[in-house]
């Protein structure tokens, strides 16, 4: 199963960063991702990415393992991917054919 999200939004980034009361610039502002090194765009925070996974899992998993290759930056389009292998399944979220996040959800018994 894919699922593509497309132009990651400076306002979407803003919203989660109220959710999870994150007050990191670099998320908030252009300038702020800049002086830290990241460029021109602001950086989406990370349970931000780890959530597009969360959205095609859609059910209850009792273990979760992520792993963060890379950024998510504002403008940024996005794919999705899952795959099921008996109670586990497997998520990736890639720029492209850049990987940059993988996650393995394993059901409650």
């Amino acid at each position: 199963m894919r699922r593509r999200f497309e132009d990651i939004s400076g306002d979407d980034m803003a919203a989660w960063c109220a959710l999870l009361n994150d007050d990191n610039a670099i998320h908030l502002s252009r300038e702020a991702a800049a002086a830290a090194g990241f460029g021109p765009r602001r950086v989406n925070p990370g349970p931000a990415n780890l959530a597009y996974l969360m959205t095609l899992v859609g059910r209850d998993f009792a273990v979760l393992d992520a792993q963060f290759a890379g950024n998510v930056f504002e403008g940024d389009d996005l794919t999705a991917e899952v795959s099921q292998q008996d109670d586990t399944t497997h998520a990736r979220l890639l720029r492209g054919a850049e990987v940059l996040v993988t996650a393995v959800f394993k059901e409650k018994p």
